[in-house]
């Protein structure tokens, strides 16, 4: 009997490149699935960061009866020093950030331990302590995120805050521009030399910013786009200058206008997450408040008394 064996024929050239094409689709659909989880799961480590750093400030409220200072400058006023007092300053003559008061309930004692507040914080005696990175304080979105340093005085090496105080607007938005409204306090609730309590927030403590997004720094981005690396801007979590106010931006970062999120983070609110920035509200929740709101409307949860009406839209 005679047995014929089937020949196996192989791939034509033709069909091994269908192949390679359907792959190279299949990967196509795919890598946008696995950006939009990344995204997801990074901006949920953003939002538990700032819950964090809510629970943080209220804590510190809880012990001495007052939100930390926005930053504490060098002052001989008696009337700044008696605020610094009372949130457990007894050296005035110093700078310090807002940050350095909330490292106890952000789980950095070892840091709080090296760091000295009878000095200030670029102090020789506090380099060691200011050169740790804090992984609360920072956004895992930014790009380059951990290798970011600031040193706006030399030899005082400070690992970035992404998020910090937005403690006020400026006034010329509303007394010059008309894009904002007048109001008898343009200030927030950190702020220099000044310390207040949740009964002081006149504005609702649900409704108005403690902490907001600020991210990036030191490094420039002006509307999604660097445009100046490691530029040794006053970003670092213990520099006294990490404060900043809202001016408006015009779309392209570039100079004034009306834009308040993710259009320059040069003392603005800034993001790497789609279409807003998260801020922290005084009550320790966080709320995402879209880049497309309207900046008159975006700067009544800036203030601590403006005594506006308040609208989402």
């Amino acid at each position: 009997m005679t047995i014929t064996r089937a020949t196996r024929r192989a791939f034509t050239l033709i069909e091994l490149l269908v192949v390679i094409a359907i792959i190279a689709v299949l990967i196509g659909l795919l890598l946008p699935a696995v950006q939009k989880v990344r995204e997801a799961a990074a901006r949920t480590k953003c939002q538990n960061n700032l819950k964090q750093v809510g629970l943080a400030l209220n804590n510190f409220h809880a012990t001495f009866g007052v939100f930390p200072p926005g930053a504490a400058a060098s002052t001989t006023s008696g009337t700044s020093q008696s605020h610094l007092k009372k949130a457990g300053l007894t050296v005035f003559n110093v700078n310090h950030s807002w940050a350095v008061f909330v490292l106890p309930y952000i789980e950095q004692d070892n840091v709080q331990k090296q760091y000295s507040m009878t000095v200030s914080w670029d102090h020789a005696n506090n380099r060691t302590a200011i050169a740790n990175r804090i992984p609360v304080f920072m956004c895992p979105t930014v790009p380059n995120g951990d290798a970011r340093v600031c040193e706006r005085v030399s030899g005082a090496k400070n690992p970035p805050a992404d998020y910090a105080p937005d403690n006020g607007y400026a006034k010329e938005l509303a007394e010059n521009d008309g894009v904002c409204d007048v109001v008898p306090d343009y200030s927030g609730i950190l702020v220099v030399n000044r310390v207040y309590s949740v009964a002081e927030v006149q504005d609702g403590a649900s409704n108005t910013f403690i902490i907001s997004e600020i991210a990036g720094r030191p490094d420039r981005w002006q509307a999604g786009k660097l445009t100046g690396a490691n530029v040794q801007t006053d970003g670092g979590w213990a520099d006294r200058e990490n404060e900043y106010i809202t001016h408006g931006m015009n779309a392209a970062g570039t100079g004034g206008g009306t834009c308040h999120t993710n259009c320059s983070n040069n003392n603005e609110v800034y993001s790497f997450h789609l279409g807003g920035a998260h801020h922290v509200m005084a009550d320790g929740s966080v709320r995402f408040v879209k880049q497309s709101m309207d900046i008159r409307q975006f700067v009544k949860h800036i203030t601590r008394a403006g005594g506006e009406t308040l609208s989402d839209n």
